[in-house]
């Protein structure tokens, strides 16, 4: 039998739905990226509307207003558990047009059938 472990996300759904809600009443822009977010887009899709949490749970921080902004999935995608500033960085750095993934490493060493 799997044991249920404590996600912190969901223990307060009230709280984030309050949240959610007041940002969504603001109509404000993404705080990572500063573009205009379309609230009536689905939050599963990538310009849809999340909220963030600046101090991510994953590091200690709390669902609440002082902590948390409205986000574009994308972005938030791309802040993951890292600082805001570093994510605003990135994003912008993709915004204008650099790469969207570091260059994979080989997973193993090349070789030719010659080297047989």
């Amino acid at each position: 039998m799997a044991v249920k472990r404590f996600d912190p996300r969901k223990a307060n759904g009230y709280r984030r739905r309050k949240e959610q809600a007041r940002w969504r009443a603001s109509g404000a822009p993404c705080y990572i990226c500063g573009h205009p977010i379309d609230y009536s887009i689905p939050s599963t899709e990538p310009m849809g509307f999340v909220i963030d949490e600046t101090i991510p749970i994953a590091r200690g921080g709390r669902v609440c207003h002082a902590n948390s902004g409205p986000a574009h999935r994308w972005c938030n995608a791309i802040k993951g558990t890292r600082s805001l500033e570093w994510a605003r960085n990135e994003v912008a750095r993709r915004l204008r047009g650099g790469a969207t993934t570091p260059p994979a490493k080989p997973t193993s060493l090349q070789f030719d059938a010659s080297d047989w």
